[in-house]
């Protein structure tokens, strides 16, 4: 199977920061990337397609590229939702609205009850683009972000990447825009690296994609 970004014709986009900083060429992880279990990691590249859930208006689901049902978002109750696996257990929940005056989401391995809390999800609006900054447990200053999902209004593009903004844990194959009316995509596919955990893509894409029905609702700017 091939990479999902080419290697050899490098990806290219432009720094987001407003001060100039040069084009990035983009790499797979040197290291794998686990934050829910090594289980979902795999050795190659994979493309994970996610859609809505046409049985009921606010559940997600995402299948692999032989068309097996990975993970499913079940329906919100007290302010959570579960993302469960293919024999409904409970693999990681999360806020489903921002707990603070920074719009925080914070997400747990298994059942938040269990307080075994993964990550925080802050969102941020950058120049010309729209991002989420996901900070570790382990990282108490927060001084900077650990991961980001990134859409870049100016190219259309959105990825997940790491701290050093060059490694690509997953590329979106979706057109993203900063109007707030635009109708959510029924269906959209994300190449993830290889040894990168699909857990933690997808409850990303689950969470990104909520807050981007919410604002088109008017819920969140």
């Amino acid at each position: 199977m091939s990479s999902p970004y080419s290697m050899a014709s490098p990806c290219y986009s432009s720094d987001d920061d407003g001060r100039g900083t040069p084009d990035r060429v983009f790499k797979e992880p040197e290291y794998p990337v686990v934050i829910v279990d090594q289980k979902y990691c795999s050795s190659y590249p994979m493309q994970l397609t996610f859609e809505k859930d046409h049985e009921a208006e606010d559940r997600f689901k995402i299948i692999d590229d032989d068309g097996n049902l990975l993970f499913k978002a079940t329906k919100k109750k007290n302010g959570y939702r579960n993302m469960v696996d293919e024999s409904d257990q409970t693999v990681i929940s999360f806020a489903t609205k921002h707990i603070s005056v920074h719009r925080r989401r914070q997400a747990y391995k298994g059942d938040h009850h269990e307080h075994h809390r993964l990550f925080t999800v802050k969102k941020t609006r950058g120049h010309k683009s729209f991002r989420f900054d996901v900070y570790m447990t382990s990282n108490m200053t927060e001084s900077t972000f650990n991961y980001r999902v990134y859409d870049n209004f100016k190219d259309g593009t959105s990825m997940i990447f790491a701290q050093d903004k060059v490694t690509v844990l997953a590329q979106l194959h979706a057109e993203v825009t900063h109007q707030k009316t635009v109708k959510a995509q029924e269906k959209f596919a994300v190449s993830v690296s290889p040894n990168v955990d699909k857990a933690f893509i997808s409850v990303l894409l689950i969470i990104r994609e909520e807050v981007r029905r919410s604002r088109g609702k008017g819920y969140e700017s």
